[in-house]
């Protein structure tokens, strides 16, 4: 599959005619295998709904489901589970400019510029477009073209490492997160003396403005913070897809560290192929988070559990039955329409994140959001990362000439009766029925991506310790009264764990002490058997 480079894949120039409707107008690559399904849905994506009355340049992202998904080995396994590349969805970055003009068809030249790619970094993308979309509109396809050839130029995005890069006679300064990193939004400053022309910094390639996005929800923070951890359907009206795409991408990200795993749509239409799976009443809402903005949903999603409309951005929502919103449209009454009640008791904390008591720059407003949703997290978190560490066989179990032992079975009642005792109430100040939420927690999708993670990890983990206990042994001991046979298994064994290690990324004093082994048990196997060995264990 040809794509630009490792950063974008496309990117597409979809205009509006009147008579032909939305069109992808220009694809680079030209022959990028997307089907016509996928075109038809970023085409409709490209544009916000007529209903929104967008005009002037309006910028915000969607996300798609690919058709058909493409097996390949992860390149970022350094990274973050809260920013990995997904192969099975594709990430639209759009500006859509709108102007009034007497000598366009309906008075308006309408058209979007589209970058598609498979990292949910969503700043530095809408960042880079607001680079290139404008050039875009004003020299036209050769400023596609110089942004490709710039592309080609930054290398591949390697976890960890920060970037200075050139885009369009700009520079763009950014920092690709890791594991590693202690930030874990992914946050980096950087120094003054940079390369000229004067950089544009970007302290997170992933968030922007979570305050602002978040505001209108702030007195509920906690509670949809616990309808995000626990995979709850949600549904966001705004006036606008950049209202929309930026509090759902808020509301995923609301559980970081924690990756969200659960599907999620920015921005969403009533166009979009999977409408009707997603909208159906027949069957119990998925877990999904969408952004909308035609007043066709306020109807088509009178089901669904949990309603955020958003009106004025300065404006925070009030809590609303579900009933109300039957009564209500896009257009109607704002308000966050639910039943659900919280585990968790209100939070006094909350009242800190008001910047109209407070007077605080924006830019602590946001610092001050992240850290809250961050901890929250993090205390969620700690006795279930506790949990698994009990899980861990003990060093001593390790034996050289035996398999590597694994994590044992996580049992959720036995977890669960740890948290009568203890729990974050030990770490947290927060009270409620936090029980009850973790086992809500452990049948949702999040956990299961959590541990599933967590245990890979543990068992890498597992395996370095048993090839280091084999590098450890004493073979000569080992060889004292052993068959030609036995030693021949062990060979292939330490062959086998040879092979491991390349996996595992380990250091190469441990590979060199299991060919020493090697080269140790060929010495002693008779001679016309080491003639026939000898090829298969060359290393």
């Amino acid at each position: 599959m040809e794509e630009l480079s490792p950063w974008v894949v496309a990117i597409a120039a979809v205009n509006f005619d009147l008579e032909l409707g939305q069109s992808i107008e220009h694809l680079e690559p030209p022959n990028y295998p997307l089907t016509s399904q996928e075109k038809l849905n970023i085409c409709y994506l490209a544009f916000p709904d007529s209903n929104s009355g967008c005009s002037g340049d309006t910028t915000y992202h969607f996300r798609i489901r690919k058709e058909y998904s493409v097996t390949c080995k992860r390149d970022d396994a350094a990274t973050s589970n809260s920013y990995s590349r997904d192969n099975h969805y594709y990430y639209g970055y759009v500006f859509f400019r709108q102007r009034r003009g007497e000598e366009y068809k309906r008075g308006y030249f309408q058209k979007s510029l589209v970058l598609l790619t498979k990292k949910p970094y969503i700043n530095l993308y809408l960042n880079i477009l607001r680079i290139v979309a404008p050039q875009f509109y004003e020299s036209g396809q050769v400023a596609v073209e110089v942004a490709m050839h710039n592309f080609t130029s930054w290398g591949t995005p390697e976890p960890g490492k920060s970037y200075q890069v050139p885009l369009l006679g700009q520079v763009l300064a950014f920092h690709i997160p890791s594991v590693k990193d202690k930030a874990s939004d992914g946050t980096k400053d950087f120094p003054n003396h940079v390369m000229a022309p004067k950089p544009v910094v970007l302290r997170s390639i992933i968030e922007c403005d979570l305050y602002e996005n978040l505001y209108p929800i702030l007195p509920h923070l906690s509670m949809l913070w616990e309808l995000v951890l626990i995979g709850e359907p949600i549904v966001v009206f705004g006036s606008s897809p950049t209202v929309t795409a930026g509090l759902v991408q808020s509301l995923v990200s609301a559980i970081r560290p924690l990756r969200y795993a659960n599907d999620y749509r920015p921005y969403f239409t009533i166009h979009d192929s999977e409408f009707k799976e997603l909208t159906s009443k027949a069957h119990t809402p998925k877990r999904v988070i969408i952004g909308v903005t035609n007043p066709f949903f306020s109807k088509a999603l009178q089901h669904w559990p949990n309603v955020i409309i958003v009106g004025e951005p300065t404006k925070t929502l009030k809590i609303l039955n579900p009933k109300e919103h039957a009564n209500s449209s896009l257009r109607g009454k704002p308000g966050f329409y639910t039943r659900y009640k919280s585990f968790l008791n209100k939070d006094k904390q909350l009242r800190r994140l008001n910047r109209g008591e407070h007077q605080r720059p924006s830019e602590v407003e946001d610092i001050m959001a992240r850290r809250y949703l961050t901890e929250l997290t993090h205390t969620f978190m700690i006795p279930l990362e506790q949990y698994v560490s009990s899980l861990m066989p003990l060093q001593r179990s390790i034996s050289p000439y035996r398999h590597p032992p694994l994590l044992q079975p996580f049992h959720r009642d036995t977890f669960l009766a740890t948290i009568q005792d203890g729990g974050p109430k030990v770490n947290s100040e927060l009270k409620g029925n936090w029980r009850e939420l973790y086992r809500r927690f452990l049948r949702s999708p999040n956990f299961e991506m959590w541990f599933t993670s967590k245990r890979h990890e543990a068992n890498q983990r597992l395996e370095l310790l048993h090839a280091q206990c084999l590098c450890d042994a004493d073979i000569y001991g080992w060889m004292s009264g052993k068959h030609e046979v036995e030693v021949v298994d062990m060979l292939l064994w330490i062959r086998d764990r040879y092979d491991a290690l390349s996996r595992l990324g380990t250091k190469p004093e441990m590979k060199a002490h299991l060919k020493n082994h090697i080269d140790t048990l060929l010495g002693v196997v008779p001679a016309d058997l080491q003639v026939t060995l000898k090829p298969a264990f060359s290393l």
